[in-house]
């Protein structure tokens, strides 16, 4: 049997995973929602802006609701929190460790060299 042609313009099959959105798009995508009920439902309104100014406007709404979120005590807490973990290899001084390994690698040739000297001829091989 063959299968039957698709339509063009018909909808993915449910079977289909659909693509994740990003949460910022989300989020101003619930911003219009709202602010379109509201304002595209009063009817007595006479100067309705542009659909597509009301959307540039919710993302400027999610931009400052992000920058807002940022600067609250508990994100700072956070910030300040990850900002101290954080190691940075600049303040750190190694020197004492890189010496450290230098002499006793100078330690270990010079161990080596006297156990070389101390240790007794090897016995001549018999005929």
């Amino acid at each position: 049997m063959s299968a039957p042609a698709k339509e063009e313009g018909a909808a993915p099959a449910k079977g289909h995973a659909a693509a994740a959105k990003d949460p910022y798009i989300e989020f101003a995508e619930k911003i219009y929602i709202q602010l379109a009920s509201h304002v595209y439902s009063n009817f007595a309104a006479q100067n309705k802006p542009d659909p597509k100014a009301l959307a540039a406007y919710c993302f400027k709404l999610v931009d400052a609701f992000e920058a807002a979120s940022n600067e609250t005590p508990r994100r700072l807490a956070e910030i300040e929190a990850i900002r101290k973990a954080a190691v940075k290899l600049d303040s750190v001084d190694l020197s004492s460790v890189f010496a450290a390994s230098t002499a006793n690698a100078a330690a270990n040739t010079a161990a080596k060299a006297a156990a070389a000297a101390a240790a007794p001829a090897p016995a001549p091989a018999k005929k």
